[in-house]
């Protein structure tokens, strides 16, 4: 090989590597420390040179340094230790990566672990907001019924409720339950929207089911759509209980269940505690995309 071709072949190489690196998610290439949990105010920061964008669920890499304005909270959950801290502005914090450092203002409070005493071991992990979807061939996508929840989540309900949209008023819907063997447990047809399930139909923990809803319009056409999902074990169903927050309960906590919850693939009962949240601080964009998704 001549030394031009080695050269190519290396600078070719770097690139590639350069590219590959580029696409890998921010959390790949630099574990965050901490995460923000809730915030009120103002808040500015930069991580590694660059301007970071603090909001609710913001990844805090060590050496990031968030400034709060005068009056400002924010709650920021150490992801390894467990530990949550409170800091008002006016703050400069540094993020360490034992613990954060108040350069200047009020000294954080340190609360302990989000989900109380029985949540000491849990440890929280960041929150991807991509959305997935469920793609359908065959049928323009306004022509299908959209099914609402039970799309590809573990459910704490023995007897969940099957909700979508209405097409056009006045249509008959069959709802068809099957296993994983593809065996129809159960089915019916409704002129409603949602229906819970028989209390005769028994799930089994952790077996993935699929539901699917189909319905003919005016012209004869068939439409349908289908998703999947699972009941969680009872002891995770239980840790799920166990670990509830009141709903009197700090927004930091009740983020940090949310968080819990989304990675326990829990992700319906989920979506209800990002709905709160979202209503709550409106301002927040990965609040409403994960109460939409």
């Amino acid at each position: 090989m001549t030394a031009s071709a080695m050269t190519l072949r290396r600078w070719v190489t770097v690139l590639l590597l350069s590219i590959a690196m580029t696409a890998l998610p921010g959390a790949a290439r630099s574990a965050g420390v901490a995460l923000v949990t809730d915030l009120q105010g103002k808040a500015t920061g930069s991580s590694d040179g660059q301007a970071l964008n603090v909001t609710i669920l913001a990844e805090l890499q060590a050496g990031a340094q968030v400034q709060l304005g005068a009056g400002a909270t924010m709650v920021a959950l150490y992801l390894d230790a467990g530990d949550e801290y409170f800091f008002k502005g006016p703050a400069t914090i540094a993020f360490r990566t034992a613990q954060p450092e108040v350069v200047s203002g009020a000294k954080a409070e340190r609360r302990g672990p989000p989900l109380g005493t029985g949540g000491k071991d849990i440890r929280i992990k960041p929150i991807g907001v991509a959305q997935g979807a469920l793609v359908m061939r065959g049928a323009p996508i306004n022509a299908r019924p959209q099914l609402l929840d039970l799309r590809q989540t573990r459910t704490l309900e023995t007897q969940p409720e099957f909700r979508w949209q209405e097409l056009e008023p006045g249509l008959k819907y069959v709802l068809r339950l099957a296993d994983d063997t593809g065996r129809v447990v159960f089915e019916t047809q409704v002129a409603a929207t949602s229906l819970k399930l028989s209390p005769s139909v028994h799930l089994k923990d952790g077996v993935p089911y699929t539901w699917q809803v189909s319905t003919r319009l005016a012209d004869g056409r068939r439409y349908s759509s289908s998703a999947e999902f699972a009941l969680a074990p009872a002891d995770l169903r239980a840790q799920a209980e166990a670990l509830r927050p009141p709903g009197s309960a700090p927004l930091s906590r009740r983020v940090a269940y949310a968080a819990w919850l989304d990675q326990m693939e829990l992700r319906d009962e989920a979506r209800k505690y990002w709905q709160a949240a979202s209503a709550e601080r409106p301002e927040e964009p990965r609040l409403k995309t994960l109460s939409e998704r």
